[in-house]
């Protein structure tokens, strides 16, 4: 059994380190890359060192998602001949990542964080990152990449591995399942602690989708899986995977009843619900608690226990009545 080669890549990020997986036969093949930066650069390039690979030996680069941590390093890899290859969801966002991550901070800016009552600090934190961004990263060519099926199959190892599309952390998640080993490439559908439910620009520009209900079916897909290690984007390998999808689904459901306790104790905003649940915590992990809070509001609100108005540009929520839940 061909297993892959964990290489921890450095990240200037709240999540800390990211993985990417090397398999050296049949050929060599890289999945994800780590941010764009040159501590990254040189990790990598260590990390391959380390197994006798160098840059000039990748064959294949496969991209489980378009998230800058996974795919940072790609367009630096595809400029040096390496193929790019990545589910048919996940392609358009590598190769318009710029216009799409503009998009993305038109609505962050003019709808998204208006409606939850952030403050001006909290808002100014976000932008900023948004822009940095912007400014750092570029679009993978169209020319270099090559597409397989949302649910089809990738050859990695000298083994076919099953592709799917697990949406919940992003809308184009994709993970990498070898029945016959039991292997899986969990990127960040299953970690070692919760991924976040990034919050994405809606189709309509306005709309906000849901992702912790969706993230939840993802997870229950995973975890009916038959797996003996699992290979995740962020943390060290783990072998019990059932016991982590389900210490995951608890941990959210016990937080969805903190976050409705606060709605209850008068919470009426995001901001203020992020405010308690993540009460003294430094802005980037009040910015990943703002996607977890709208992620249980969204749980409470599908099972009818709140509700949600706009009061101008701001969105409030409020505990239902019996009366209301009757309506």
């Amino acid at each position: 059994m061909i297993q892959p080669i964990r290489i921890e890549l450095p990240t200037e990020y709240e999540a800390g380190p990211v993985n990417a997986y090397l398999f050296t036969e049949p050929d060599v093949v890289l999945v994800d890359t780590g941010v764009k930066s040159e501590d990254s650069w040189r990790a990598l390039v260590a990390g391959l060192a380390a197994h006798g690979v160098g840059v000039g030996d990748l064959q294949r680069l496969v991209l489980t998602h378009a998230h800058v941590d996974h795919f940072g390093q790609a367009r630096r890899l595809a400029e040096r001949g390496v193929r790019v290859e990545t589910a048919v969801v996940v392609a358009d966002r590598l190769t318009r990542f710029s216009d799409i991550w503009r998009q993305r901070m038109a609505y962050y800016r003019e709808v998204f964080l208006p409606q939850t009552g952030l403050s001006t600090q909290m808002m100014g934190y976000i932008l900023a990152y948004f822009e940095m961004v912007a400014a750092n990263y570029e679009d993978v060519p169209a020319r270099c990449l090559t597409t397989f099926p949302n649910e089809g199959t990738v050859q990695l190892g000298g083994a076919t591995w099953q592709v799917l599309h697990t949406p919940g952390h992003c809308s184009h998640q994709t993970i990498y399942y070898q029945p016959e080993t039991r292997q899986l490439l969990s990127s960040d559908m299953l970690l070692p602690r919760t991924p976040t439910p990034v919050v994405e620009t809606p189709a309509d520009g306005r709309t906000r989708q849901p992702s912790l209900p969706t993230f939840l079916r993802s997870l229950e897909r995973v975890a009916a899986l038959d797996v003996a290690v699992v290979y995740p984007g962020h943390g060290e390998v783990f072998t019990d995977h059932a016991a982590v999808a389900a210490a995951q689904r608890a941990r959210i459901l016990r937080r969805a009843e903190e976050a409705l306790a606060c709605v209850q104790a008068g919470c009426r905003t995001a901001a203020e619900v992020v405010a308690k649940l993540y009460a003294g915590r430094p802005l980037p992990i009040q910015f990943a608690g703002l996607w977890m809070t709208l992620g249980y509001l969204d749980l409470l609100l599908a099972q009818g226990r709140i509700g949600a108005r706009e009061e101008g540009a701001v969105v409030v929520y409020e505990t239902m009545t019996t009366t209301d839940k009757s309506k």
